[in-house]
């Protein structure tokens, strides 16, 4: 295929992967009220009511649901167009390892989501809920609370791709597990300041829900580097 053939061809799976997300979108819009009482779960026996402040902040928070929620839906359809498109340009002895590694990216992200959903997003609610004491009365927008959930949620899906790109640049010679290994101190101070970036709260504690994972997952992304080396040499 010429340059032209293949920016045609990446033209029309873009445009087929956004039909697609657009299609799951106005899907998820049809059920919005039922994964908003989803979304609200984590919040329970934390927040009492919720309020909107203006007209429009519910429809905006329910369009806003519908999009993440069609995002999380469309990601196998994008991941196999990537994956359709990126296949003819790899080596059919390839094809299966670049398959295995989109199943895994969308399954650690699954877990990602999940983690967040189950265990940071209660924990940070009920950490910011609670430091206000006796001091002020929490009344939280719905719009507020769901930006803040989805953010939380997406960032568990991105934190939990670390072993994902670890293994991505083994594979192809970028970096290797010794370079992993030796430089854990530093990953581990990387690891710490982006959990104080990314954590809605100060405390330390709140800090370690994402940190411990994240190091738990570098520990798997050195596995996983190690493995795909000694398959290399084996060969």
């Amino acid at each position: 295929m010429t340059i032209i053939e293949h920016l045609e061809e990446l033209r029309r799976r873009i445009i087929i992967s956004l039909i697609f997300f657009a299609a799951a979108a106005v899907f998820s819009f049809v059920f919005v009220d039922k994964i908003s009482d989803i979304l609200r779960l984590p919040a329970s026996g934390i927040i009492e009511n919720f309020i909107f402040v203006t007209p429009t902040e519910v429809f905006a928070a329910y369009l806003r649901i519908s999009i993440l929620s069609g995002f999380v839906i469309s990601l196998p359809f994008v991941l196999y167009q990537l994956g359709a498109f990126l296949g003819p340009a790899i080596s059919s002895d390839k094809r299966n390892s670049v398959f295995m590694w989109l199943v895994i990216s969308f399954l650690l992200s699954i877990i990602g989501i999940m983690f967040s959903y189950f265990l940071a997003l209660p924990f940070a609610l009920k950490f910011l809920v609670n430091f206000a004491g006796g001091a002020a009365v929490p009344m939280i927008s719905i719009g507020r609370y769901f930006s803040f959930a989805g953010a939380l949620l997406l960032v568990g899906a991105g934190v939990f791709q670390i072993p994902v790109i670890m293994g991505l640049l083994s594979s192809v010679g970028i970096l290797n597990s010794h370079f992993f290994r030796k430089n854990r101190k530093y990953a581990i101070v990387v690891i710490s300041i982006i959990s104080a970036i990314i954590t809605p709260t100060q405390d330390v504690f709140n800090m370690l829900i994402f940190a411990l994972p994240m190091w738990a997952l570098y520990e798997v992304g050195i596995l996983i580097s190690w493995i795909i080396e000694k398959r290399r040499a084996g060969r």
